[in-house]
Formats: C-alpha cells, sequence, structure tokens
C-alpha cells in the first residue's frame, strides 16, 4: 500500500484520480467503486448516501448522492454501465465510507457496457502515489479520517 501525506492507495485497487474514485474489478467484470483516501477526507464526515440499485449511469454522472457536513454532491461514475448492487451497510451508516473508504464503505457496484479492462485512464494502486502526490500538494490536504472515537471513560482492563 502507498501512502501519501497520510492518504492510503492500497496497490491492488485502480484509481481513477480525476474523479476521486476506486476500482476494484471482481472476478465475474462487476466493478466495486467507492471514494478515495482524499476524496472522503475533502468531505469530511458523511451524514447520508442516496443511491439505487438498477440505475444506467455514464461515465462521469451521478451514481450516488453523497452528503456530509461541509457539502452535497455527486459521487461520480468511471465507466459506462448499470449500478447492479449498492452497499446497504453504507446507507445505514454512512460513516462506514470514513472510517473504512477502502473496505466497508465501498458505495456501488457497476456492471460495465464495454469489457475492455482496464480503461486507459484508470490507474493501478502501485502506480498512483506519485500523480496523488502533486493533487494534494496543490490542494493542500492531508488525510485524516472522521471516525467516532473510542469510548474514553472505559477504563483498560474494563475498570473505571
Amino acid at each position: 500500500m502507498s501512502q501519501v501525506f497520510a492518504c492510503e492507495f492500497p496497490d491492488d485497487l485502480w484509481f481513477d484520480v480525476k474523479r476521486d474514485v476506486w476500482i476494484m474489478r471482481l472476478p465475474c467484470g462487476t466493478l466495486r467503486l467507492g471514494m478515495t483516501d482524499p476524496a472522503q477526507t475533502r468531505a469530511g464526515k458523511i451524514l447520508h448516501v442516496r443511491a439505487r440499485g438498477g440505475k444506467i449511469v455514464t461515465a462521469g454522472k451521478n451514481v450516488a448522492t453523497i452528503e456530509s457536513a461541509k457539502w452535497v454532491g455527486p459521487f461520480p461514475a468511471p465507466v459506462d454501465g448499470k449500478v447492479s448492487r449498492v452497499n446497504e451497510r453504507v446507507l445505514a451508516d454512512p460513516n462506514a465510507i470514513n472510517r473504512g473508504p477502502y473496505g466497508e464503505g465501498w458505495i456501488a457496484e457497476i456492471d460495465p457496457v464495454s469489457d475492455r479492462w482496464p480503461q486507459d485512464e484508470f490507474i493501478p494502486g502501485s502506480d498512483v502515489a506519485p500523480i496523488y502526490r502533486i493533487k494534494l500538494e496543490e490542494e493542500g490536504i492531508t488525510c485524516m479520517r472522521c471516525a467516532p472515537l473510542q469510548d474514553a471513560s472505559a477504563g483498560v482492563g474494563g475498570n473505571t
């Protein structure tokens, strides 16, 4: 895993840097999508996610709508396709994106129209760090996770 300004970039994922979307190609050809670590940092604490399966999308158009304390905006599709599945966990607990943008916080899965893989504009995680270093430096971003703090009143070993 690469790390730039505390932002993580798993080697086994692909990145659409322009749209700040990560992509995992599942064995069946479906693409699992989520917000990158910089995107969730930029958004701040995610409060609400709206998405639905069955929606036909084109690259750059809205797969989901993300609402945070800072803004409301689209989560864009990196390819043309059909939303085949939405992460129900994220719909019920949007902060899952902040806690684990590359794990429990994935947003949707798309069945792409094209079988061509990977798309020319996608960068493998193992190669994306230098590109994000420039982008994050220009934007002045250092990543952080907006996750609830552990209960400080609970003492170590169960004693309070």
